[in-house]
C-alpha cells in the first residue's frame, strides 16, 4: 500500500487551508479598512482581484492536474471568471468618478462582486472556496450594518474559527 498518498493529501489539505486563512484575513484586512478609511480601501478591493483569482487559479490547477482535464479549459474558465471582476471594478470607478457612487458605497459594491464572483469560483472548486464566498457576503453585511468596530467583530469571528480548528485538529490527532 502507498503510504506517500495520504501524506501528499495532508500536505495538500494543510496547503489548503493556508491558503483560505490568508484569504480571509486579507478580506478581514479590506473590511477594516472600508470602515476606517473608504476612500483608501477601492485600490486594496482592487489589488485583491488578482490575489483571489491567481489563488483560484493555483487551487484549480492543483485540483485538476492528475484528472485529466486540459489545463487549458480550466484556466480559460477560470481567468473569464476574474476577469469580468476586474472589469465590474473598473465600471464601478467610473461611477465613482461621474459621481454616481460615493467612496463608501464603492467599498461596499467592490466587497460584494468579490464575494459572488469568490462564490462562483467555488462552483467549480468546491465547499470550501464557496464558504469563502460566503464570509466575504457576511462581512459585507456586518460592515453595512455594524458601522463601527467591524473588523473587530470579524477578528473575533477569525480567531474563534482557528480556535475550532485548533480543537479539531487536536481531537484529530487523539
Amino acid at each position: 500500500m502507498d503510504e506517500s498518498a495520504p501524506k501528499s493529501s495532508h500536505r495538500q489539505m494543510k496547503f489548503y487551508k493556508i491558503l483560505f486563512a490568508l484569504l480571509i484575513l486579507l478580506a478581514l484586512g479590506g473590511v477594516g479598512l472600508t470602515d476606517v478609511n473608504p476612500a483608501r480601501s477601492h485600490l486594496y478591493w482592487l489589488s485583491l482581484v488578482p490575489v483571489f483569482a491567481c489563488t483560484c487559479l493555483l487551487l484549480e490547477w492543483l485540483g485538476f492536474r492528475g484528472k485529466g482535464l486540459k489545463l487549458t479549459r480550466v484556466l480559460r474558465t477560470q481567468l473569464l471568471l476574474w476577469l469580468s471582476l476586474a472589469v465590474g471594478v473598473l465600471l464601478i470607478y467610473m461611477l465613482l468618478h461621474s459621481g454616481r457612487l460615493n467612496s463608501e458605497n464603492t467599498g461596499l459594491i467592490i466587497l460584494l462582486m468579490l464575494a459572488m464572483t469568490t462564490f462562483a469560483a467555488g462552483l467549480q472548486l468546491g465547499p470550501l472556496v464557496m464558504l469563502l464566498g460566503c464570509f466575504l457576503g457576511l462581512s459585507l453585511v456586518l460592515a453595512a450594518y455594524v458601522e463601527r468596530y467591524v473588523w473587530l467583530i470579524m477578528i473575533g469571528v477569525a480567531v474563534g474559527m482557528a480556535v475550532l480548528f485548533y480543537v479539531f485538529r487536536r481531537r484529530g490527532a487523539a
